[in-house]
């Protein structure tokens, strides 16, 4: 896609500028998610119960570095699966970080990065928003297909599928 020359090929495989911001917010979540894995690795730990809390922590950290890392390589690749992990990665950065705040008001030891719930809210905010643009949406169609209406993409996030296989037929020649 990148190594196509200008004027080739459909309109469709230009990568839209505005997903810079999506991939600029899974930027920022991988250096969260590396400073606690860091944070982690520094601290001392005394008892078995801090130490399983820390392990885990170190395991939860390394698991959401690679599901971001995946998210950013494949943003750029117009698949739906793509568009899909990132919304993903993003409510879910939402929900970790709300649910880290919420252990630590209830006073467990968690040590770690935690991002602002109001800058969180607002980069959340601002990505889905982007990647519930109409020209974004319709980069991560297949070709020769329609755009499905707004609500099947939201349902596409969590539970149901964009396009059935049922719609989809083979045409021999």
């Amino acid at each position: 896609m990148a190594l196509r020359k200008r004027g080739e090929g459909p309109d469709r495989a230009k990568v839209p500028v505005l997903l810079a911001i999506g991939e600029f917010f899974l930027c920022l979540t991988i250096i969260r998610y590396m400073l606690n894995f860091l944070i982690n690795l520094q601290i001392r730990v005394d008892d078995a119960g801090t130490m399983s809390l820390r392990i885990f922590s170190l395991m939860f950290s390394l698991a959401m570095i690679l599901v971001t890392v995946s998210s950013v390589i494949g943003i750029a690749s117009a698949r739906p699966k793509s568009w899909r992990k990132v919304v993903r990665t993003s409510i879910l950065l939402m929900l970790v970080n709300l649910g880290y705040e919420a252990l630590q008001s209830m006073g467990m030891d968690l040590a770690g990065a935690v991002f602002d719930d109001l800058f969180l809210a607002i980069m959340t905010a601002i990505t889905i928003g982007v990647m519930m643009l109409p020209s974004v949406r319709r980069f991560y169609l297949p070709p020769m297909t329609d755009d499905p209406p707004l609500s099947k993409w939201a349902g596409y996030v969590f539970a149901t599928r964009l396009f059935p296989e049922a719609t989809y037929r083979y045409a021999k020649d």
